[in-house]
């Protein structure tokens, strides 16, 4: 019986996948800005397009990064998680290695890893895409005039990948993952503290769902949970009204409703200098072109700061500045990247939060526009969505820490709250005067809270205060 059960035991570890292989490995040193000399390792690595339940439908070679202080045992082994979707987690690795040296490495206390996720940076096939809309400028913007237009460029984009044999319905988060997995098994490590930013963070709870094995604890960043990825138009309402208190601008939300109602009624047409060609044109502003430009910007601290100045002047009739804005939208809107059009569709919403956000959205200072236009895309990319289970809650024990400015729009606060909900050990820390992109490795009260989390200390749910945005009068 016992000759029986090993040998049934020795068939199975036969029959198990080895660890794909590293290749085309590269070793050369870097100095830090510091002067720290750090270790490079880069490598690729081929894994399949398509994994589970399916035919082959092709391969894929991924770019890796591992840094590490030379001739120096490992110690804890981190992985970064690079957002966007579409970010480069390779130079995202490099540039935090360059600006944060000695001291940066001494936090994380051991390897750092990162990789161009499928279709992105170095990684091959490339699905960086240079098509633009071509939006119009002598009309006013609205979903109505432009959904048709970006709809047909997407068509003819996904046709075109199609022919050169790659699968777009390959690029969903769930494959992801099992890359992020492939790339620990064949750099040879156990479990890894997991770092995710943003759409980083979404991608690391469904690694940790479908290989817990690989996973120690985590650090979210700006944190979008698996039903996360289309936005919620009333949060995006709760954060403006908190950006008018903390800018202590009262009269921010009057503004803007009186600036979007202007527009309804009436466009306006402003008159610029293109940059490149210096010759003038008009442009024609509607309401949802204020709406987009906001939607688009506010994650950026900077554009905060400028917002409550930018609708007084508006209000009294000066559209220059937005016009300048609306123009460089129009001029630059376009595909960017297939893989992150693949991969928000395939992580879709819930039926529930589809629903919700349509009857936010028609309230909503902003209305849809923080979704636009992805949400309305799946049938132009030809992208079904992930099971229904995808989108369920992730439930572990391992310890958690998620970091959320209370002023991101994006991935707010209600994002971290309802992510916790399952992770019994998760934390969340609250930043307050952050918005979607601060600066996670330049407070020092930052490093010390995670230097605390990475050394395994207690930590519980806090408030910190970064310094206040310089907002305009």
């Amino acid at each position: 019986m016992k000759l029986l059960v090993l040998g049934a035991l020795l068939l199975a570890t036969l029959a198990m996948p080895a660890a794909a292989q590293l290749r085309d490995v590269e070793e050369r040193s870097m100095a830090a800005n510091d002067g720290t000399v750090l270790a490079v390792t880069r490598a690729i690595l081929h894994v399949p397009e398509r994994r589970t339940g399916r035919e082959p439908s092709g391969a894929i070679d991924l770019a890796v990064v591992r840094v590490r202080r030379p001739s120096k045992a490992a110690g804890q082994a981190h992985m970064l998680l690079a957002g966007g979707p579409g970010d480069s987690g390779v130079d995202e690795v490099l540039s935090l290695a360059r600006q944060g040296g000695a001291a940066w490495l001494e936090l994380m206390g051991g390897d750092v890893v990162g990789f161009d996720q499928r279709g992105t940076g170095a990684s091959r096939p490339s699905l960086a895409s240079d098509v633009r809309y071509d939006l119009p400028l002598d009309q006013s913007g609205s979903p109505e005039a432009w959904l048709p237009v970006i709809r047909e460029a997407s068509r003819r984009e996904a046709a075109r990948l199609k022919a050169q044999g790659i699968t777009l319905q390959a690029y969903t988060s769930e494959e992801s993952a099992d890359d992020v997995d492939a790339v620990r098994q064949a750099l040879g490590y156990g479990k890894m503290i997991v770092w995710g930013r943003s759409y980083g963070s979404h991608l690391a709870l469904v690694m940790l769902r479908r290989h817990p094995e690989g996973v120690a604890r985590m650090v979210l960043v700006s944190p979008e949970g698996p039903d996360h990825t289309w936005k919620s138009p009333a949060q995006v309402d709760e954060v403006l009204a908190r950006i008018a208190v903390r800018a202590a601008a009262p009269d921010l939300i009057g503004n803007m409703r009186k600036v979007l109602d202007t527009l309804s009624h009436a466009p306006v047409a402003v008159a610029i200098a293109n940059p490149a060609t210096r010759t003038e044109r008009t442009i024609q502003i509607g309401k949802f072109d204020v709406q987009l430009v906001v939607a688009q910007a506010i994650g950026d601290p900077r554009a905060l700061a400028g917002m409550p100045a930018a609708f007084r002047q508006m209000v009294a009739g000066d559209y220059r500045t937005m016009a300048k804005l609306v123009h460089a939208a129009r001029a630059t809107m376009g595909v960017q990247s297939a893989m992150k059009q693949a991969m928000d569709l395939a992580s879709g919403a819930s039926d529930q939060r589809r629903a919700r956000i349509a009857h936010q959205a028609e309230s909503a200072l902003l209305g849809n526009a923080i979704n636009f236009p992805g949400i309305d895309l799946a049938d132009a990319w030809q992208i079904a969505p992930l099971p229904t289970t995808f989108r369920a809650p992730v439930r572990s024990a391992i310890p958690v820490l998620l970091l959320v400015g209370d002023l991101d729009v994006r991935t707010p606060i209600a994002n971290a709250t309802e992510i916790a909900a399952t992770l019994p050990n998760a934390r969340i820390v609250v930043v307050e005067n952050a918005a979607h992109q601060f600066s996670l490795f330049g407070s020092p009260k930052l490093r010390a809270l995670l230097g605390g989390f990475l050394a395994g200390q207690p930590i519980g749910d806090m408030t910190i205060a970064l310094p206040a945005l310089p907002f305009q009068k």
